[in-house]
């Protein structure tokens, strides 16, 4: 069943990802680029070599979001208030953020410099999950959340499948929180065991479940965007395909140069990276339209 047919548009549109920063304060049990890592070789951008790829991005004309992504690292925070004004000014492409959490002035200040949207994953809504892999409690990712709905972005926000001792109870809870959110991006991924992390040795995140979790999403919140994961390529060669049958609609495209690219290691290493070329092809396979990000 195409659930995608049921639930939304026959187009889809693509970001833009740039990962600028891999340096991370926290310490998640699945992720390579947590803190106490030695042995993952650290990077952050300038604003002039962020501005320098957006400014390519914008050459693309079919991409008008721009997705800057890091680790939790708020020494990144000056250089985003210096780039920011300019890729709106100059450039004019929406920009959606994914940095963590952070203190409700920070996301004020980020909305008032420009930024449209921001990316915080619950990852589990099981508060002793999350706590035993992020070793920080759920309620302050749930506030953080509030606050940014409160601040006036769009915000998005979803699961990720396969995470241990994670049950189905616990997946119905995942998109029951989800529904209570409302998110305007909502989002399921399939685990993927990353060398360095103490979950390196779980097998992959189950892709059906991934699936049918975003094929609820779209049912049941038939507006927003959901993306079709780079992760379900590397659990499946053809899942991304799969997962815009499912009602996902939008494509994550990575900009991040090569040299960057491979220490940015939030889920895998050795994850499926997307281009431009893979992206328009799947769009066509799946029947849909493209769009940009500005598209109603």
């Amino acid at each position: 069943i195409r659930t995608r047919s049921r639930g939304s548009d026959e187009r889809s549109c693509s970001e833009a990802l740039l990962k600028f920063s891999n340096y991370c304060q926290k310490n998640c049990d699945y992720c390579a680029m947590r803190a106490i890592n030695q042995k993952l070789e650290r990077y952050r951008m300038s604003s002039d070599e962020i501005f320098a790829i957006a400014s390519e991005i914008a050459k693309t004309k079919l991409i008008s979001t721009i997705f800057l992504q890091s680790g939790q690292d708020p020494h990144c925070d000056p250089i985003l208030a210096e780039v920011i004004p300019e890729i709106k000014k100059q450039l004019n492409l929406n920009i959606l953020l994914c940095l963590g959490e952070r203190p409700r002035e920070t996301y004020v200040k980020f909305a008032e410099l420009g930024a449209d949207s921001y990316i915080l994953k619950f990852e589990t809504s099981a508060p002793n999950l999350y706590q035993e892999i992020a070793h920080t409690p759920l309620s302050r990712r749930l506030q953080c959340l509030r606050w940014l709905q409160e601040t006036g972005f769009k915000v998005g926000t979803g699961n990720i499948v396969g995470l241990p001792k994670q049950t189905l109870d616990t997946l119905v809870d995942d998109i029951l929180l989800t529904l209570e959110i409302q998110p305007d991006f909502a989002s399921s991924s399939p685990f993927i065991p990353n060398q360095e992390t103490p979950l390196e040795d779980l097998s992959y995140g189950n892709l059906n479940l991934t699936l049918n979790t975003m094929a609820i999403y779209r049912l049941a919140i038939p507006t927003a965007l959901i993306p079709s994961v780079s992760a379900l390529e590397k659990t499946y060669k053809g899942g991304q395909l799969m997962g815009l049958n499912a009602g996902a609609n939008v494509l994550t495209i990575n900009f991040t140069p090569k040299q960057r690219r491979e220490k940015y290691v939030i889920y895998s290493q050795k994850r499926f990276v997307v281009s431009l070329e893979h992206s328009l092809k799947i769009i066509e396979q799946a029947n849909l339209q493209v769009r940009d990000g500005k598209s109603g």
